[in-house]
């Protein structure tokens, strides 16, 4: 009897079966083998499909290789319903990014699309669908905001919730969210990231360096920006997306980009004074891309290897889909800590709770937010405790912290 794969060795053959389906295939022996004796838990197929963000991308990758009557029959039909939702997410998207696009022509004001709304009107993806996203993510210059969410507003979106200016820094968004008279969401960005993050987040130099997209009225951010970009949201935000095959699989579509050249990346990276966790996200990617792999030697174990066991064990909980988000979101934030520090940026987000969480003000309003306040720090501190528990301390890390040999011995 087949025993069953273990979170790791799961994703480890998502991992093989995207890279050969991006490579363009076939399926090669050894693959179809190992697809038809593919055995584990339906929870961890539901976890790694789901929680690694790559269901959608599997669906395509099983359709295009001809391996759906050969992969378990739950997994072929998980991962085909993902693909087909992301389908008609993404001819939803496009409609709305187009709409938006001629408005805001109409209006004088440029508009960038960022993220996967930039991979679906950038012709970078081999089909539509295969990136699942749940909102249009665009870019427009800070001055003409005001403009720019009227604009929003004439076409019947609604924002969310209110931005609270005197909110603590990490918690301070650059973006606000509308919702459409259809649900659907937009992020409507003024800014990327802090200026500590260097020359990447100079809007003004996004908008020199930008190109016109496949739709009326958008623009498309070079290769570089749209690259550096998804390498910032995976190794410095605190998202579930961190750490996961999908963030993989985001670098491994952006550097098919036109015009995409490693050189400026390295660049970017001497830069920084930070580079270490950036450098690990492109070597993570380089599994999937044999661009990314041509210039950096893949990871000896990937991220998504790492954090398989975790994303497995919570994802399976039954808790809200926004408490199991922010759970996968602190293993990858507990372990960019572990690795390289910066532990005061996580003790700080764990004592505060977003603003909304707890509107209002008085005696009440104080009481109530300091309850959950309290609550919060409890769950960051166990699942603290747990992931140090979980997951070993990284080698190469204690390697390099290790004291130097005596002279004369190495």
């Amino acid at each position: 009897m087949t025993s069953r794969l273990t979170p790791v060795q799961v994703r480890r053959l998502l991992a093989r079966t995207l890279r050969i389906a991006l490579d363009g295939g076939p399926a090669h022996t050894q693959l179809i083998e190992r697809w038809a004796q593919a055995e584990a838990r339906p929870e961890s197929w539901y976890a790694a499909l789901t929680w690694d963000g790559v269901g959608a991308a599997v669906g395509w990758a099983l359709t295009a290789l001809d391996l759906r009557g050969v992969a378990p029959p739950d997994v072929e039909q998980l991962a085909a319903d993902a693909y087909e939702e992301a389908r008609r997410q993404c001819v939803q998207q496009a409609a709305d990014l187009e709409r938006i696009g001629v408005e805001f022509a109409a209006a004088g004001i440029p508009v960038i699309a960022l993220k996967g709304s930039a991979l679906l009107v950038g012709n970078v993806s081999p089909a539509l669908g295969i990136r699942w996203m749940n909102d249009v993510d665009v870019l427009v210059p800070e001055a003409q905001l005001e403009p720019a969410e009227w604009v929003l507003e004439s076409l019947d979106f609604v924002r969310s919730s209110t931005r609270d200016a005197t909110a603590p820094e990490v918690f301070r968004p650059y973006h606000d969210t509308f919702i459409g008279p259809a649900a659907q969401t937009v992020e409507l960005h003024w800014r990327l990231g802090p200026a500590r993050w260097g020359e990447g987040w100079d809007v003004e130099g996004w908008f020199a360096r930008a190109e016109p997209a496949s739709v009326p009225g958008a623009l498309l951010p070079s290769a570089m920006d749209l690259f550096w970009h998804f390498l910032v949201h995976d190794a410095r935000n605190h998202a579930w997306s961190s750490g996961s095959l999908r963030a993989a699989l985001d670098l491994t579509l952006a550097a098919r980009a036109r015009g995409f050249s490693f050189g400026e990346v390295l660049r970017r990276l001497d830069a920084d004074p930070r580079p270490e966790p950036l450098l690990e996200a492109v070597a993570d990617a380089a599994h999937l891309s044999p661009i990314l792999a041509a210039e950096v030697e893949p990871s000896t174990l990937p991220r998504y290897l790492r954090l398989a066991s975790w994303r497995d064990t919570i994802g399976r909980r039954k808790w809200k889909t926004e408490r199991v988000s922010e759970a996968i979101a602190w293993g990858a934030t507990i372990e960019r800590a572990r690795r390289y520090g910066l532990w005061r940026a996580v003790l700080d987000r764990a004592v505060r709770v977003i603003p909304e969480a707890v509107p209002g003000r008085g005696v009440l309003a104080t009481l109530r937010r300091g309850y959950v306040t309290l609550r919060h720090a409890a769950f960051v501190g166990a699942l603290a405790v747990s992931h140090i528990l979980s997951i070993p301390a990284n080698p190469a890390r204690r390697k390099r912290l290790a004291s130097p040999p005596p002279p004369g011995t190495a």
